[in-house]
């Protein structure tokens, strides 16, 4: 399914790139190059290293298209290269470490426009998996994290119609589901695990 008037989803696209359609892999670079520099921006690497990060990032990516198996995990799948292209850049040692006066007079501490739009997405993305939830282990979750929010297990129990013993295992099942959720569409530490439950 198509999103929007004959725009090609991520999953065609990579399909097409795979097949080696040099269109397709355009796109994506232009679709993903934002979320790669705000990814290796969040490491406070400086420009000239973003910019080597996001290059690498987009050579991996390609070298290794051809072992993505769930072409709709590409978001997650970049992002675990460029997370890992970043790492790599501090391992290396490649990275100039200034004095933390001068650092924090020229670090800027709001976080830019691309950052902006990837915790936007992000927060989109756990908003929607929390809308999949039902029953009790959604309205614990609405409590605990959706303000008013509140951590009074007495008032939790009364909202949920349940035990307060019960809270604790019913909000580790609700996150546990929430991670797996996200994990699938491309969040998280880690791409999702091939098999695992939707």
């Amino acid at each position: 399914m198509r999103n929007g008037v004959d725009r090609p989803t991520v999953a065609e696209l990579v399909v097409a790139a795979q097949a080696g359609d040099r269109a397709a892999w355009a796109a994506l670079v232009t679709r993903y190059d934002g979320m790669v520099r705000a990814v290796a921006t969040g490491f406070r690497l400086q420009d000239a290293d973003v910019g080597d990060v996001a290059q690498e990032t987009w050579l991996r990516a390609l070298e290794q298209l051809v072992s993505l198996r769930q072409p709709e995990r590409f978001g997650g799948w970049l992002r675990t290269i460029v997370t890992r292209e970043c790492l790599g850049e501090f391992a290396a040692g490649r990275r100039v470490h200034p004095d933390s006066r001068v650092a924090e007079q020229i670090l800027e501490t709001a976080p830019g426009p691309e950052e902006q739009a990837l915790r936007a997405e992000t927060r989109r993305a756990v908003r929607s998996a929390v809308d999949t939830l039902s029953g009790r282990g959604r309205i614990v979750v609405e409590i605990l994290f959706y303000p008013p929010r509140t951590a009074d297990y007495a008032v939790i129990a009364e909202a949920a119609n349940m035990p307060m013993g019960s809270i604790g295992p019913t909000r580790a099942r609700a996150l546990q589901v929430l991670r797996r959720r996200l994990e699938y569409t491309g969040f998280g530490p880690r791409p999702a695990a091939a098999g695992r439950d939707r």
